[in-house]
């Protein structure tokens, strides 16, 4: 009503403007020349101008929207769009949707929707060869070995993975380096952009995941990369990574068992689950060693034509007198995955025009796979950080599995002090928490252990580590593993030193406060990779 009564103004007023341009303005009422409440020509065209139509409206939105992107800095654009990021939903909640629904096809239905809102083509994409690795463990440090080989041989590479530590962009590489906040927010926003635009309804965007997985794909095709190295999010046959159709090498490390709630409660379905990203005709690589999950791999790959190879073990290279030395110097990353990240270097270099490898024996070392395997750096994964006299052993395991490796790493790297040793831990999900503890129980003999959330200090976390976990659960679930620790000792009939604390700088402060600044401690941080980014993050308050 209000805007009929406007516009009928707006025609009175149109016709006094003619007759007072035909000096006719004797027609004109005469109470209208003192009546406040009638518009004037002026306060017409001031009207007017506000008057406008819903796509100059957005045309006027958008351009302060920018103007307003041009007054922040670049770390504040970046925060602003990892804010929106943090408020799309979990990956793991959008596979166990599509089981809830018993739509194994949702979450590849719904990536290709996405995908092409975002102007993304398929088609285009699939011009550069993948390399693509599932695992339960050690998928990302094969990937970033696979990558650092290949860089050193002069390949453009584009690396997507997951989790970050400390900055999103640790998932999104260019040659072996995070990119940019710029280049990050300049993705960002345009993918984001295009995608929120398209909603059909509310709350209709890809999630967390699904959306970076996108935006890498995005980045990796204007950045003319040569190669990409794709690192599996959750299982394989459901994850949004395997919308690729044609990949031709293929890796799968270690399994055990995990997110069962999503994956299955045996290793015979976790095995169906990674191997799912075998493709037709693929070359497939791998060290899994139980036979009930090789004999899954091997029936998968036989349906699509693939050819399963077993990587040679990791002592097999050290067959010439002058690598025996470097090799055995190189860190237990390398050790465990090294092998099944050279085989999957070879096969593409045989595949994409380097000739010198076809017919090469697999347990030679070139010069460029060695300076490949020195220069890889992947943190967080049996690291070692010296602070003053901590001395920090860093390790996100998180399966038993995993926790069996790291526990005899820290063993026998601390084997020959008589430093006292320290525990930091926590997990995350629906981890087997006892197993967890009772391998470091039984392995290790610490003199403290802390449990704590995956919060770097007292202060708000960095919007790059938010965690769907708000500090009540995470604080619930530290003291659960507090309790689990306490009954070991009981069990073994020696005295509990735990202590729960509300963030990892606490506990760093608690150790400090214990053992002063001159006597050497070693640490073990482990149980969640979200936990050593927390713990990364709490170093710099030292």
């Amino acid at each position: 009503m209000a805007r009929r009564a406007l516009f009928s103004r707006l025609l009175v007023l149109e016709q006094r403007t003619y007759f007072t341009r035909s000096k006719r303005s004797f027609l004109l009422p005469q109470r209208a020349t003192n009546n406040t409440n009638m518009l004037s020509t002026e306060k017409l065209a001031t009207i007017s101008q506000s008057i406008t139509t819903p796509s100059t409206t957005c045309t006027f939105a958008a351009q302060k929207q920018q103007q307003k992107q041009a007054e922040l800095s670049v770390d504040q654009q970046y925060e602003e769009c990892v804010s929106d990021l943090n408020k799309l939903q979990s990956n793991a909640t959008t596979i166990r949707r599509s089981i809830l629904l018993n739509n194994k096809q949702l979450p590849l239905s719904d990536m290709h929707k996405y995908m092409e809102r975002s102007g993304l083509s398929l088609d285009e994409l699939e011009k550069i060869p993948f390399i693509h690795v599932s695992g339960s463990k050690g998928k990302g440090s094969t990937c970033a070995l696979t990558e650092s080989i290949l860089r050193a041989h002069g390949v453009r590479t584009g690396f997507y993975s997951s989790p970050h530590l400390l900055s999103v962009t640790e998932r999104l590489r260019l040659d072996g380096q995070p990119i940019s906040k710029q280049k990050f927010v300049r993705t960002f926003r345009r993918v984001y952009s295009r995608l929120h635009k398209q909603q059909q309804y509310e709350g209709d965007m890809p999630a967390y995941f699904k959306f970076l997985t996108i935006l890498s794909f995005h980045l990796f095709l204007e950045e003319k990369v040569e190669v990409i190295i794709l690192e599996v999010g959750i299982g394989g046959e459901l994850d949004c990574t395997n919308v690729i159709r044609n990949t031709q090498t293929v890796g799968i490390t270690s399994l055990g068992l995990e997110h069962t709630h999503l994956l299955g409660d045996t290793l015979s379905e976790i095995a169906w689950q990674k191997s799912g990203i075998i493709k037709k005709s693929s070359d497939v690589y791998t060290y899994v060693s139980q036979q009930e999950c090789l004999d899954v791999i091997r029936k998968r790959a036989a349906e699509l034509s693939a050819t399963l190879h077993i990587v040679p073990d990791y002592q097999k290279y050290c067959g010439a007198p002058e690598h025996e030395d470097l090799l055995y110097n190189l860190n237990e990353v390398i050790r465990l995955n090294g092998s099944l990240a050279i085989q999957l270097a070879y096969d593409w270099l045989r595949k994409n025009g380097y000739t010198q490898y076809k017919g090469m024996e697999s347990t030679k070392l070139t010069n460029e796979v060695l300076v490949g395997l020195q220069q890889c750096n992947w943190p967080g994964r049996c690291q070692v950080l010296g602070i003053d006299k901590l001395n920090f052993h860093i390790d996100g395991a998180h399966t038993v599995e995993s926790m069996r490796v790291c526990s005899d790493w820290f063993k026998r790297v601390t084997s020959k002090r008589t430093n006292p040793r320290v525990l930091i831990f926590n997990t995350t999900g629906e981890r087997d928490s006892r197993r967890l503890l009772e391998i470091l129980y039984s392995t290790i003999d610490f003199d403290r252990a802390f449990f704590v959330p995956n919060i770097s200090s007292g202060a708000a976390n960095h919007n790059d580590n938010m965690s769907v976990f708000g500090i009540t659960e995470q604080l619930k679930r530290a003291r659960l593993h507090a309790s689990i620790w306490y009954q070991l000792c009981i069990e073994s009939d020696e005295e509990d030193s735990s202590k729960t604390v509300g963030s990892v700088l606490d506990c760093l402060k608690d150790v400090r406060a214990t053992y002063g600044t001159e006597e050497p401690v070693d640490v073990l941080v482990t149980g969640s990779l979200h936990l050593i980014g927390a713990a990364m993050a709490a170093f710099k308050y030292l």
